[in-house]
């Protein structure tokens, strides 16, 4: 493999249609697409495909309203309209797992227009098991005989057996990723000004698009590379970014927080540390470690249920672990599941006496200057407390 820096997996991510396109051609392998957030990858990969982790378009939506409504999420309404344009025929199938009303009728969508070769649905529980809510044995042997019909539905779709030993090691190169891109986090929150926002973004966003083996590959050498770099200087604010469920995170947005005085130290975003916090540990069954993994994750996503877990007291802790100054919340607009924790939320960090700021995204409509206005707002809070 050719050198790589940092500044090359940015610009892979700058066009991730070319990059997925490439890497097809590369490795002549079928491209199956994954919902955000709950799709087990590596079922997949390991029979024999390429996963790749669904996006939000880079065009304004055009024809994609005639089959969806306009206030649905923008992952949804783009994805729809790069299916039914043509944007997406490198792509041989998509796997959508149950998390919100418009995934349900994404799939719906896709299924009756876009015609691809495979198309599942995976349906998932909507609360975690809990011991003074509902028997958890029912929850997991759901969620067990899902993952298991997934892995019949691939087998089926690409005529042969997924092999115990080939699941296995899938999980372990998936595992080798993640820890790869947990210990870059780990280079962050002891210094947070070696790696800008945009760039730790685009490491997470490309480990979603390139294949884990390669992707791993080019890991090894960022790590050099920032291992030697040399950081920001100046008194910066330290802030933690939260949200952006599904999203990838503007790249804009954070730039302008980076030219306020402000550096990102730590973030519970899905394009961020949601999806690499834990590895699959192997214990038995690699079925039942896939779906282990799916119900150990902390704190769980926004559009799951759990008694036990706050969302606020894991930011509030978050917060304090790396002396964070202050919390940006990043919601995408038309983000019902967001939507209803937010209050909450706000709640635990005011009671909390932790600043937080919130700022709405969408695909189109976003006013930077505005969102300028507000953060520099919030940045001389901050520096007055």
């Amino acid at each position: 493999m050719s050198s790589i820096t940092i500044g090359k997996i940015v610009q892979l991510v700058e066009d991730p249609y070319q990059t997925v396109a490439e890497f097809k051609k590369h490795s002549n392998k079928k491209v199956i697409g994954c919902f955000p957030m709950e799709v087990p990858e590596e079922l997949i990969h390991a029979a024999g495909f390429y996963p790749i982790v669904i996006w939000v378009g880079n065009e304004p939506v055009t024809i994609g309203h005639s089959y969806t409504m306009y206030y649905n999420c923008a992952i949804v309404r783009t994805f729809i309209d790069d299916i039914v344009r043509g944007r997406l025929r490198f792509m041989d199938g998509i796997v959508v797992a149950r998390q919100c009303l418009p995934t349900h009728e994404l799939a719906f969508v896709v299924e009756r227009n876009a015609k691809l070769p495979y198309l599942e649905y995976l349906y998932l529980p909507a609360l975690y098991p809990s011991k003074n809510a509902f028997p958890s044995n029912a929850t997991r042997n759901f969620t067990i005989y899902e993952f298991k019909r997934l892995k019949n539905s691939i087998e089926k779709f690409s005529g042969k057996k997924i092999d115990e030993n080939n699941l296995i090691e899938s999980i372990k190169i998936y595992n080798e990723n993640r820890k790869l891109l947990r210990d870059i986090y780990e280079l962050r929150r002891k210094n947070p000004q070696s790696i800008r926002a945009w760039e730790m973004v685009s490491l997470i966003w490309s480990s979603m698009i390139i294949p884990k083996e390669e992707h791993s590959e080019m890991l090894k050498q960022v790590l050099e590379e920032l291992k030697g770099r040399e950081v920001l200087v100046g008194d910066r604010l330290k802030v933690i970014l939260v949200g952006c469920m599904c999203h990838v995170p503007r790249s804009d947005i954070l730039r302008i927080i980076e030219d306020l005085g402000m550096v990102v130290v730590d973030d519970d975003i899905y394009v961020g540390s949601r999806y690499i916090y834990n590895d699959v540990k192997l214990n038995g069954d690699p079925i039942i470690s896939l779906v282990e993994r799916y119900f150990s994750r902390i704190p769980p996503t926004l559009t799951k249920g759990d008694w036990e877990i706050d969302w606020g007291k894991y930011i509030v802790d978050m917060v304090k672990k790396v002396k964070a100054d202050g919390v940006i919340t990043l919601m995408p607009k038309f983000c019902p599941p967001h939507l209803c924790n937010y209050p909450d939320f706000k709640r635990t960090l005011i009671e909390n006496n932790i600043p937080e700021v919130l700022i709405e995204m969408e695909h189109e409509a976003v006013t930077l200057e505005t969102v300028r206005l507000k953060l520099q707002a919030f940045t001389e809070s901050l520096r007055r407390r």
